[in-house]
């Protein structure tokens, strides 16, 4: 009988203890099952665009599974766009004290803790988030590219332009024209701060670098004109119009007005004359040279470089414009009217 009994407790113990061992192994499984589920939720929640329930549910996603790292990097990320920065900096920083995280899983922390920064224009801070990732992965892109903009929003010009040209030799794509931008902003911060010399070097580096860049020139131009050099600026102004003749009319205002301050305006017709054989489909030289011609009374001249225009570019409104003025000051309004119609019907 003792025998017995002690058989069925040893059957009721065996059988708890397998239940015990069922319920434990199973409510992990739901728990995992339920964090799947609330993490796919805020995920479609967050492509909807509707972040408060994305937050919820990411939230709710990490309560049940702590190791679901980009659950957490996605609140961090709401908590930023809603205007929440230091608690996204909190939930980002918190990640990196994590051990055992992938690579990807730190590069991916490590970019949203410098979009937390940046946002907060903690600049220093992201850039030294940039120097973990550097740490992480030699000439990472993305981070050149951020450090980029980091420098340039600062006006930093000087980190910019070293920073520029590291991206543009791993990229393989060097741009001329925004080195030579970074040399113009460069000699635009020596002016203000009373550096004229060397503003001036910064330019002519720029010119260098593109020699079809029009800020530089016109930069080291205004320069001239600050130290009452009046010639020289002048001089800087044709030689843009000369090495790039279809870009010219950028620089024919300034050109006219230094001519006429240092009263020799009669050379602006060389000036337009040589643009015209060096680019023969420059139609604002052609307008500009027949103003020119108009003002000295020369009117069959004036009209005989519209007709040139309208012969390769029947379609310029702008030559006709001017022949309406034109003949009606010669006193010719049958041709007059018939370019305005002309104008007219184009306009249908």
């Amino acid at each position: 009988m003792e025998s017995l009994l002690y058989f069925f407790i040893v059957i009721l113990a065996i059988a708890l203890l397998a239940a015990l061992l069922f319920f434990t192994m199973r409510r992990p499984a739901s728990r995992e099952s339920d964090a799947a589920g609330d993490y796919a939720a805020g995920l479609n929640y967050l492509v909807s665009g509707e972040t408060n329930l994305a937050l919820e549910k990411l939230k709710s996603t990490v309560r049940k599974d702590t190791d679901n790292i980009d659950a957490y990097i996605k609140i961090g990320d709401i908590l930023r766009e809603n205007g929440k920065v230091d608690q996204a900096i909190k939930v980002h920083r918190d990640l990196t004290a994590r051990t055992s995280l992938s690579l990807a899983d730190q590069l991916l922390i490590l970019r949203s803790l410098e979009a937390d920064f940046e946002q907060k224009q903690a600049y220093d801070s992201a850039l030294k988030v940039l120097e973990k990732i550097y740490e992480l992965k030699k000439d990472d892109i993305w981070a050149r590219e951020k450090e980029l903009q980091i420098h340039e929003a600062r006006h930093d010009w000087e980190k910019a332009e070293v920073v520029y040209r590291k991206l543009s030799k791993q990229k393989n794509k060097p741009d001329s024209k925004k080195l030579a931008y970074y040399r113009v902003e460069i000699g635009r911060q020596c002016m203000k701060n009373g550096k004229s010399k060397e503003a001036r070097e910064a330019f002519r580096q720029a010119m260098k670098v593109d020699s079809s860049f029009y800020p530089a020139y016109m930069e080291l131009s205004e320069n001239y004109i600050n130290e009452d050099r009046p010639n020289d600026a002048l001089e800087i102004l044709k030689k843009f119009a000369q090495a790039n003749p279809d870009e010219a009319a950028k620089a024919f205002d300034k050109i006219k007005e230094l001519l006429f301050t240092i009263g020799e305006f009669g050379e602006i017709e060389n000036v337009y004359s040589q643009v015209i054989a060096s680019s023969p489909e420059n139609w604002e030289a052609y307008l500009a040279l027949a103003e020119i011609r108009e003002k000295k009374g020369e009117m069959d001249g004036a009209i005989n470089l519209c007709q040139q225009i309208l012969q390769k570019n029947p379609d310029s409104k702008k030559a006709r414009e001017h022949l309406v003025r034109f003949y009606h000051r010669q006193g010719n309004d049958r041709l007059a009217v018939e370019q305005a119609l002309a104008i007219f019907n184009a306009e249908k």
